[in-house]
């Protein structure tokens, strides 16, 4: 058999041919990398399979000899042979092949796709980032897997009940580009970093919620499906969840758990209302919430009735004649009705006002600078229900403007007030986002309601979200001030500290053979122990220093996110339009942050010595590290200036006024907050000791920092010459888009520093 193989000269050209092809593609790569030739894959496979071809041709011809002698010997070794040749051919090409794609794959993966991975991070296009890297994931390549950690979030998810298959996609996506999540319960899985929609397959039924990375990490990562339910064209199914409230000034309560229910997608009509008025409803005690005492005084069925009447005496909401609503306004949303009401209504149906926690749950408010402009807040006239300009993206119509809606919840402690919400077709468009509460009797134009239904389901619910809910409202410009030599010396309180700036110097590479550099520092503690404050410097080091410094104040994410790394990587890209200006932003770890992390889980004000010694910690880090930076040769600290977002917004009202070494600042996203805090550190008291030039970038309809009770207070209250401060308002939400930051950004600092 050995023999048969010395004696094959188509094993022996195979052999011969298979070494010459790998050494020369050795060769050809080495040229290639060595004179940056771009020698194409596909032409050189075509090159060594023709040659391969004619190789076998031309050993053919010369073998005809030795196969008649073959033959003469032995036919069978003959077949052998064959069988061996034509099998080590086809596998020679497949090899080739099969070589020649894997290299072309990964000639595309370095040449097209990871520039394009790369360009779409750069712009913040995280569908694109993650749909590429997740098709990749399979080659193991440190490259890809960066970049998709990039754009995801590890989460865990829970359903009741178990066993549910959970999907997911973009929320903006609109095809069926569905990716299977698994089967909960979940932990520690990954998804994108944006906005998602989740779809529940459990048995044949399925259900859809939206939620965010954010959300599933701050405890609302479960979900209550139904035990069963009939779909309804006229009401949109909300599974429950353990949700927050989004409300200015009730957004630091903790998550309260809800049960799965449908909202009607339109207010009640005037039309709707009337069956009930027909039916006798204003008659029948047992749709009315009497007898009931408020304040002292009993209010009973027979006395309080009377009251409720239209134009003319009869019974009925307060714009109607003789018991009949308006003509032509059919569709019209029903108005001029009490919380009474509106809840006679809903008992009359057999279903019940929503609770505040199912109201803004469905109200979308994170959402509402897209839909709030084109709701009816006209000052006007009432429009019909269910407007395709209206929709909040949830199927809800009408929920912002139009009229009011009442809630099922007190609004105050005596309970003669009830939630209403939403806003009117009389009010603001920012009252959409506020939480409000009117007496409960009252039948103003604008006053309306929808309906919800609550749907059977298998967890046990402490019904909490019924419960009252109150807020101390604080008028800014009215509450007491101090004077100055009383504010002296609640700023005393920052001055106390270990002034030692010795610091520990390390650089950090992230990205090999960027310009984008980050020094790492590390200043002795605020007191004489071996503890030390962090903190990082980002910039270019294309840009010959001195750099003009900017001091960073984080979001409340600062205190979620423990990861310095990760935080590292985004603030690269993120400050990256400052450096490329010759400015550096230094960004202090300031405690309970990042690395930092204590019990601290929260950055609204309490009225707790916790927070107060918290907050004078973080003054303190604060004006320490511009002692440091005063200490720096290649930082000019005469053009100093403030970044704050959000959190860093709010807490500019302190840290600008202990420290006047800060010549501009620029909020993104500031305010007000409405809790109280003692009062030796209440904002409000700082924020008129501020001198320096301000401009405050914000949204109309943001969430956390309302237009009129929280934003313009502190504009207004700002120390600083009119001239040098400024209120941009923005048609969006707690944000501003990344371009217009940076224009403004950018002008700022260069009016006030050059």
């Amino acid at each position: 058999m050995i023999n048969n193989f010395k004696t094959n000269k188509y094993f022996k050209f195979l052999i011969a041919f298979t070494i010459y092809s790998f050494s020369s593609l050795e060769v050809l790569d080495i040229i290639g990398r060595r004179f940056s030739i771009d020698i194409s894959s596909n032409f050189i496979l075509f090159t060594l399979i023709l040659s391969l071809v004619i190789g076998l041709f031309i050993t053919y011809q010369g073998d005809n000899k030795i196969k008649t002698e073959i033959k003469q010997t032995s036919s069978n070794k003959l077949n052998y042979m064959k069988y061996f040749n034509v099998i080590f051919s086809v596998l020679l090409l497949v090899l080739f092949t099969y070589y020649f794609k894997k290299n072309h794959s990964n000639e595309d993966l370095l040449e097209i796709q990871l520039p394009a991975i790369q360009k779409a991070y750069d712009e913040g296009d995280v569908y694109f980032v993650f749909n590429e890297t997740y098709k990749l994931l399979d080659l193991n390549n440190s490259l890809i897997d960066n970049y998709y950690n990039k754009v995801t979030e590890e989460v865990s998810l829970f359903t009741n009940p178990k066993g549910v298959d959970v999907y997911f996609k973009f929320y903006s996506d609109t095809t069926d580009n569905w990716i299977f999540l698994g089967k909960t319960p979940l932990q520690n899985v990954r998804v994108p970093s944006k906005l998602l929609r989740l779809r529940f397959n459990e048995k044949e039924n399925e259900y859809f919620s939206r939620t965010h990375p954010y959300y599933l990490n701050t405890n609302n990562n479960i979900f209550i499906l139904p035990k069963s339910f009939e779909k309804d064209d006229k009401y949109e199914l909300f599974l429950g969840r353990n949700i927050p409230l989004n409300f200015p000034g009730l957004d630091h309560l903790p998550n309260v758990k809800i049960g799965p229910y449908q909202i009607s997608k339109y207010e009640v009509t005037n039309v709707e209302f009337q069956e009930f008025v027909k039916d006798g409803g204003y008659e029948n005690p047992e749709y009315w919430n009497f007898p009931i005492t408020l304040e002292g005084k009993e209010y009973n069925f027979e006395t309080t009735i009377a009251t409720f009447i239209g134009e003319f005496g009869k019974k009925g909401p307060a714009n109607w004649s003789y018991s009949e609503f308006p003509k032509g306004q059919d569709n019209f949303p029903v108005t001029g009705i009490s919380w009474f009401e509106a809840s006679a209504y809903a008992k009359y149906r057999e279903l019940s006002l929503p609770n505040i926690y199912q109201w803004s749950n469905a109200a979308n408010l994170g959402w509402s600078s897209d839909f709030v402009p084109t709701s009816n807040f006209s000052k006007n006239q009432l429009n019909s229900v269910g407007d395709e300009n209206t929709n909040n993206y949830e199927n809800i119509y009408d929920i912002a403007g139009n009229v009011r809606e009442w809630c099922e919840n007190s609004s105050n402690e005596t309970h003669t007030e009830k939630a209403i919400l939403g806003g009117s077709y009389l009010d603001y468009d920012y009252h959409f986002n506020d939480f409000y509460g009117q007496n409960c009797l009252d039948r103003s134009i604008g006053n309306g309601c929808r309906l919800l239904k609550e749907l059977d389901h298998n967890d046990n619910i402490e019904k909490e979200s019924d419960k009252g809910i109150y807020i101390k409202t604080r008028d800014f410009y009215n509450l007491p001030t101090i004077s100055d030599e009383v504010f002296e010396v609640y700023r005393s309180q920052f001055e106390d500290y270990n002034k030692d700036i010795n610091a520990k110097v390390t650089d950090i590479e992230l990205i090999k053979n960027s310009d984008i550099k980050i020094q790492r520092y590390e200043i002795p503690s605020l007191t004489s122990d071996n503890n030390f404050i962090p903190g990082y410097i980002f910039y270019k080091s294309s840009i010959p220093p001195p750099y003009k410094p900017i001091i960073f104040f984080p979001g409340s994410n600062a205190i979620f996110l423990t990861n310095t790394d990760i935080m590292l990587k985004s603030k690269m890209h993120y400050f990256n339009y400052l450096l490329s200006e010759g400015y550096a932003v230094i960004h202090p770890i300031y405690t309970s942050t990042y690395e930092k992390e204590d019990e601290l889980k929260s950055d609204y004000p309490e009225l707790t010595p916790f927070y107060k010694e918290h907050l004078i910690t973080w003054g303190k880090e604060f004006k320490k590290t511009i002692d440091y930076l005063e200490s720096q040769e290649d930082l000019d600290i005469s053009k100093l200036s403030y970044f704050g977002i959000s959190w860093g917004g709010a807490m500019a009202n302190i840290l600008l006024a202990i420290d006047d070494r800060v010549k501009a600042a620029v909020l993104n996203v500031a305010g007000l907050s409405f809790q109280e805090s003692n009062k030796e550190i209440e904002s409000y008291l700082y924020t008129p000791r501020i001198t320096c030039p301000v401009i405050m970038l914000n949204g109309k309809y943001d969430v956390y920092f309302p237009l009129e009770t929280s934003q313009k207070p502190m504009f207004d209250l700002l120390g600083t010459n009119k001239e040098d401060k400024k209120h941009y308002v923005y048609p969006s939400g707690h944000y501003v888009p990344k371009k217009e930051l940076i224009k403004e950004h950018l002008n700022w600092l260069e009016k006030y520093l050059e």
